[in-house]
């Protein structure tokens, strides 16, 4: 017989717990989680910049330093592509979006 999935099934997600460390190049770490799909969502909505986007799943994803969007964007404006880029891989790989997971889900990052 086939069993169902309830509701607290549906809702009673793992995302907090879905964590990994990421050492950055001045040797500090940076503890993130992955996104859950309501995040995901909302990280797009109403904006098609990719800063922004990027700035909304840090400041979600973020788990230790805890960082506001503002704060986000002021590490943006201070640093290189490169130090937050294993950051943000890190987030995606967490949340299912690694290579290739966004050519099959229409609502991951990098699709309209």
């Amino acid at each position: 017989m086939t069993e169902y999935a309830s509701l607290d099934d549906l809702t009673t997600g793992d995302v907090t717990g879905n964590t990994r460390d990421v050492e950055l190049p001045n040797g500090k770490t940076v503890k993130v989680r992955g996104m859950s799909r309501f995040e995901l969502i909302q990280s797009r909505k109403g904006t098609e910049d990719p800063g922004e986007i990027e700035r909304r799943m840090l400041s979600y994803c973020l788990v230790e330093p805890r960082l506001t969007d503002r704060q986000v964007e002021a590490w943006q404006k201070a640093t290189t592509p490169m130090v937050i880029a294993p950051v943000t891989e890190a987030i995606r790989e967490l949340s299912g979006l690694g290579e290739g997971a966004d050519k099959s889900d229409p609502g991951a990052a990098g699709e309209h």
